[in-house]
């Protein structure tokens, strides 16, 4: 394995969701979703799409991500409108 990759990720990633269909996800957002600390979404994404996060993740129902920011790799998801 690549040592470089060893490292926790850190940061925060807003995406905007168009279907409520986790298939329809880019592998970007699904590989983000399944790594980060605390998940931030809107009522308006489905179960299904929360699923793909990590099971341990914090989830944060919010349009807007508290600040500060929480440790680690925070995703935010948003539904389109």
């Amino acid at each position: 394995l690549d040592e470089a990759n060893t490292e926790a990720a850190s940061g925060f990633f807003r995406f905007v969701i168009d279907s409520d269909d986790p298939d329809d996800l880019t592998l970007r957002q699904a590989r983000l979703m399944g790594q980060a600390d605390t998940l931030i979404h809107s009522t308006g994404i489905s179960a299904a799409i929360l699923a793909r996060a990590r099971a341990d993740a914090a989830r944060i129902v919010a349009d807007e991500p508290p600040v500060p920011l929480p440790p680690g790799l925070t995703v935010q998801l948003r539904a389109a409108r």
